[in-house]
């Protein structure tokens, strides 16, 4: 593929922080050899982390703890099949890439040009602060068990002292890590490293798969804004040329939105399907095992939770842009154009008619009613499992 020249200005550059990112494990760029480090990123998480909990299990006994369990083990394995499928998808996303390269490189209204600088700059805004904000749930997932487990050797008696608080639940390796301090220590150094990896991968998923979603909307927005004042041209040959331009960047922004469903299609039904098991299982272990433990199982309720909610409702808003387009088509006095210039606006309407948006392997739309489906099941199976049990 042709990676990016960065030929655009510096404050007119996208997806900068998400692409360095993905280029750290591998996943972007020039030199494909590079993925081995994504891959041994994996090979870390299967042996020291999933590894053991599928093999071994949690160390813990009774029904809620195998509930526990098997949550961690679904928001473990969840992430890293969203990224494989990313990885498995990547001509895909490069494609796309490249699409909304050409796409921002052509020539734009002056008023436009500096919405499109704003808004690069929104998005890189928000990549950086949900990766601090997940750096600072990664920090206080791995500090505050250490905290608990050390104020407990430091403070209380060892024949009074209860386990120690495990970061996530594992029978490590037949190491005693909830009586035996150092056996704790080998513990806490060998889950760092693999929890780091999860959460970078989780990062990945908002940093650049979310990021993707809503260029695609301003994409839609961009155009529909272009038809609004195409009426403004008093000069039939300049509007006219105008309409070709306009043309053009909707065929451009139809071309993204493809690339970009066989990107992330498959990455959410994943991610819907992962959700309704993980927050069943989350929400009747939180109910039946109020306490200290409680606090890092609510921190993965959240992360997978508030990535739920976004892939949502940026994709209704890809939706809503999409259609934002064929409003400004209709609105717009084509009667008064051209035969041709009517042909052209009416194939526009009637290709923005069908909706445009990302799906869940093709299932379904993934839109804010999607979320409410997704709650609701949820919450029912949480009810069976509770009455049940």
């Amino acid at each position: 593929m042709h990676f990016l020249k960065r030929s655009l200005p510096p404050n007119q550059q996208f997806l900068t922080f998400g692409l360095h990112a993905l280029r750290l494990i591998g996943l972007w760029g020039p030199d494909r050899r590079q993925i081995f480090r994504y891959y041994l990123l994996v090979l870390v998480e299967l042996v020291l982390l999933v590894g053991p909990k599928i093999i071994f299990g949690s160390g813990q006994d009774g029904f809620e703890s195998f509930i526990r369990n098997s949550a961690e083990l679904i928001f473990l394995i969840e992430v890293m099949i969203s990224i494989g499928i990313f990885a498995s998808r990547r001509k895909s996303f490069e494609r796309l890439v490249e699409v909304l390269d050409q796409t921002l490189q052509r020539k734009w209204p002056d008023s436009l040009r500096e919405e499109i600088g704003q808004f690069n700059r929104k998005v890189e805004l928000f990549a950086r602060v949900y990766a601090a904000y997940l750096f600072g749930m990664l920090a206080f997932f791995c500090v505050f068990p250490v905290i608990s487990t050390f104020y407990k050797v430091i403070f209380v008696a060892e024949e009074e002292r209860s386990d120690f608080m495990l970061i996530i639940y594992v029978k490590f390796f037949g190491l005693d890590i909830e009586r035996n301090v150092h056996h704790y220590m080998i513990y806490i150094l060998s889950m760092i490293c693999p929890i780091s990896a999860s959460a970078y991968q989780s990062s990945i998923k908002m940093i650049v798969i979310v990021v993707v979603i809503q260029y695609g909307a301003k994409l839609f927005d961009l155009v529909a804004k272009r038809v609004t004042v195409l009426e403004l041209i008093k000069s039939d040959q300049e509007r006219h040329d105008e309409l070709r331009e306009i043309i053009k960047l909707h065929n451009l922004a139809l071309e993204y939105v493809e690339h970009l469903e066989e990107t992330v299609c498959f990455v959410m039904i994943n991610q819907i399907l992962s959700c309704m098991l993980i927050s069943c299982l989350m929400m009747f272990y939180i109910t039946t095992n109020f306490g200290p433990n409680v606090a890092t199982v609510v921190q993965l309720f959240m992360v997978l939770v508030g990535e739920m909610i976004v892939y949502c409702f940026n994709g209704t808003m890809l939706i809503e842009k999409a259609t934002s387009v064929v409003d400004a088509l209709f609105y717009y006095p084509w009667y008064k154009e051209p035969i041709w210039v009517q042909k052209v606006f009416l194939r526009m309407i009637q290709r923005g008619q069908r909706p445009t948006g990302i799906t869940a392997a093709k299932f379904y739309y993934v839109d804010v009613n999607r979320l409410g489906v997704v709650f609701q099941a949820s919450y029912s199976y949480y009810l069976i499992l509770k009455n049940s049990f």
